[in-house]
């Protein structure tokens, strides 16, 4: 589902069709890119990465073939043919057909299981700037430099954040949530192949283990499964996914459990993606957000 065109001065040019950054950092799934000077640059995997695209072909700025096979392929989730999962979507309805036509390069990413578990803890009843105010104070406090030169940082690991008094935790101004993250990653400490058990069972039960930690529930459960590319069936339902559904679909208010059991229904294995889309295009378009 990808093509590299050259390997040149360290640069690497690869044809990524359906991938468009804007849409795809944009929509809500990620917290570390931001677009500067015409790149878009971005910490993720524990590594910096600066690429800039145009019309479908991209530029990835300091890496190798090797790297981005290892890495970036799985990351990107450039082995899914999203052409055509979209195909599959824009029959369904106008409305989704025209969510995917306005979110066509929304791509979901395979993220680090643990940085987006403390991530979307830190969303919680919050807005997007200040999310990525907070997680970038917590990695420059609690994350290792990226090189010895470098003053920016990795997302800190588990063991980091466990050790962290909650004074300190307290400086990155997570408000509340700086006792979830610490609680949480004092049991995932406890537990070290939390992520390997989680992977190992079926949706229902993994989304039972998440919610045992402080801090996560039905909404922030969901988006660690999908997030973190291990079930793309999942349906994150915050407010505004709420009202956009109930807008749409539903044009009364609905409780979550009927959103939940419809978007199963209804979008079936591609529930996921056909979140991102309708979240995307509702929010660009503030349907049910007045």
């Amino acid at each position: 589902m990808y093509q590299i065109l050259s390997e040149k001065n360290n640069n690497l040019t690869v044809e990524i069709p359906d991938f468009n950054p804007a849409h795809t950092f944009l929509c809500g799934q990620c917290f570390r890119w931001n677009q500067e000077d015409g790149l878009w640059i971005g910490i993720a995997r524990g590594r910096l990465v600066k690429l800039s695209c145009n019309d479908g072909v991209c530029t990835f700025y300091n890496m190798d073939k090797r790297e981005f096979e290892d890495i970036w392929v799985k990351y990107f989730d450039l082995e899914t043919d999203y052409g055509s999962i979209k195909n599959i979507l824009s029959e369904k309805d106008e409305y989704l057909r025209n969510a995917v036509l306005h979110g066509s390069g929304i791509r979901l990413l395979r993220q680090d299981f643990y940085e987006i578990l403390f991530s979307f803890i830190i969303s919680q009843n919050n807005n997007i700037p200040r999310i990525k105010q907070i997680i970038e104070s917590l990695s420059k406090s609690f994350g290792k430099p990226l090189d010895r030169s470098s003053s920016l940082f990795g997302f800190p690991d588990v063991s980091s954040l466990a050790y962290a008094s909650l004074d300190k935790l307290s400086i990155c101004k997570g408000g509340y949530r700086c006792r979830y993250i610490s609680e949480s990653a004092k049991k995932l400490v406890e537990f070290p192949d939390f992520e390997d058990r989680i992977r190992s069972l079926c949706k229902v039960k993994a989304r039972e283990l998440l919610l045992t930690l402080p801090g996560i529930g039905p909404k922030v459960a969901d988006c660690v499964l999908l997030y973190s590319g291990m079930d793309r069936t999942s349906f994150p339902i915050d407010r505004w996914v709420k009202r956009v559904i109930e807008t749409l679909y539903f044009e009364r208010e609905t409780d979550e459990k009927t959103i939940r059991d419809f978007a199963k229904e209804y979008f079936g294995e591609f529930s996921g993606i056909a979140q991102q889309y309708l979240f995307y295009y509702a929010r660009e378009r503030k349907i049910g957000f007045g």
